[in-house]
């Protein structure tokens, strides 16, 4: 684990996650758990559903059609780029999305990762910040780290 990095696990999404010192969470509930930074500048987020379907690709289409649709994300002007990885082994969708939220104009970015996991559910896990040089160099560190680190399927079903 990185110095500055703890791991917070979160059972009810079988997931172990690394987050920073001094985030906090925002949400937790039954498909997700969302963090802060300390600054209020990023914001993290992880989820696990088949609100979209049980691959990686199903739930990076159905997450970004919900994503365009601004009355039902606020999110506006939404661009994004996908990119096949892997991640825990397996295959996975990174997306890069440019937007702004609904009535704003300061531009953001969000990078996500999808990744199946074994009982037919999906893992997302995002990153979320405005889109300016330093917030951007520090949301890729975040991101790259937080990947590492990522656990799925922690005590979930075979």
């Amino acid at each position: 684990m990185p110095k500055g990095w703890h791991r917070v696990g979160e059972p009810g999404l079988t997931v172990v996650l690394a987050l920073p010192d001094g985030w906090t969470r925002k949400i937790r509930n039954g498909i997700q758990s969302n963090w802060t930074s300390p600054d209020g500048a990023h914001d993290m987020s992880v989820k696990r559903d088949t609100s979209y379907g049980a691959t990686a690709r199903a739930a990076s289409a159905g997450q970004l059609a919900w994503y365009r649709d601004t009355a039902k994300s606020s999110m506006a002007d939404v661009k994004a780029v996908s990119h096949t990885t892997r991640q825990n082994g397996r295959d996975a969708l990174r997306l890069e999305i440019d937007y702004h939220w609904a009535g704003q104009s300061e531009p953001r970015k969000r990078v996500e990762v999808f990744v199946a996991g074994r009982a037919g559910q999906v893992y997302q896990l995002l990153f979320d910040t405005a889109a300016h040089p330093e917030k951007l160099a520090t949301q890729r560190r975040l991101f790259t780290t937080a990947r590492a680190q990522l656990l799925i399927d922690m005590g979930a079903p075979s």
